[in-house]
């Protein structure tokens, strides 16, 4: 997700890398997870941490304090390299749609018609959101028609969370709705899910591709099941090496 206007896509700054960091934050805990590429082609988790806020910590600006501490604790041994996490919010800090029936292709007025979409789902301005879209294929009925999803949170939440990142020595440059994490990470699972959900997600180990596609999961249950987190952790992390 961007600072501002423009999409351009959240992926343009990844480059080839063996290793990466997801993260699920919520209001006085974070799940972290670190993947790695394995020789064989395959992807396992190497670090799933779960990290509650003291107790006594309410007021945002201790819960801040405490989440900088948490990060800049997590990446001291890590060379500067390394030191780059993605985000996945949950649906109360990150929203997201579609617009179907667009008939422009240009990408400036595509991003302005999702940053008015954005604003409104929020309530806000339109300079109060950061956001970010994709584009997908059109009908077949209707091919000049295009569908674009977007997903966004409040430029000022955004920005807030880069900046813990930088002052804790990390680069937080993706930022994505956890349902869309949960997908990827539920999606590319290796082995029986069912199985697979009853073992620890540090044992847990995933495919750069999809193994199975969406309809196969059983979303209600999963979404109310103990490893909906923990997927969205590694599903963050297993983004960034896609």
């Amino acid at each position: 997700m961007q600072e501002r206007q423009g999409g351009r896509g959240w992926r343009i700054w990844r480059r080839h890398r063996s290793s990466a960091w997801g993260a699920m934050l919520e209001q006085q805990e974070i799940l972290l997870a670190a993947l790695a590429l394995q020789q064989s082609g395959g992807v396992r988790v190497v670090v799933f941490e779960h990290l509650h806020a003291p107790g006594g910590l309410v007021r945002p600006a201790e819960l801040d304090d405490w989440l900088v501490q948490t990060l800049r604790g997590l990446g001291g041994h890590l060379p500067a390299r390394l030191r780059t996490m993605a985000l996945a919010l949950g649906q109360a800090r990150c929203r997201q749609g579609e617009l179907q029936g667009l008939a422009t292709q240009d990408a400036r007025r595509l991003a302005a018609e999702v940053q008015l979409e954005a604003a409104s789902a929020w309530g806000v301005g339109s300079e109060a959101v950061g956001f970010d879209f994709r584009i997908e294929e059109a009908a077949h009925d209707a091919p000049h028609a295009l569908r674009v999803r977007w997903a966004a949170c409040l430029l000022e939440e955004l920005q807030r969370w880069q900046a813990h990142a930088r002052s804790a020595g990390w680069r937080l440059p993706v930022v994505e709705p956890e349902a869309q994490a949960a997908l990827r990470a539920a999606t590319c699972l290796r082995g029986e899910q069912r199985q697979q959900w009853a073992v620890s997600p540090q044992d847990w180990h995933f495919s750069l591709t999809p193994l199975r596609p969406p309809s196969e999961v059983d979303w209600p249950e999963l979404q109310d099941s103990p490893v909906w987190r923990p997927l969205v952790a590694c599903g963050a992390a297993l983004g960034a090496l896609c």
